[in-house]
């Protein structure tokens, strides 16, 4: 499953329909106080952002992993 950090930006959204469409689980973490020590341990500086399998991947690699197949 896929932990999705998101502010409810318009990528976020796009995105989350996205996984949706796909049926792709997820569980959604719309908390500043949770997401930003992540983000910032990670270099993230935009969202939507995601754990999936214990590796934090930014927009562009959550949208490669999800339009690929890999559920």
């Amino acid at each position: 499953m896929i932990k999705y950090f998101s502010s409810h930006c318009p990528r976020c959204k796009v995105l989350k329909s996205l996984m949706d469409k796909e049926g792709i689980a997820y569980e959604e973490v719309d908390d500043a106080v949770i997401y930003m020590p992540i983000a910032d341990e990670n270099r993230i500086l935009s969202m939507p952002f995601a754990e999936v399998d214990g590796k934090i991947l930014d927009t562009k690699q959550l949208q490669i992993y999800i339009t690929e197949g890999e559920k």
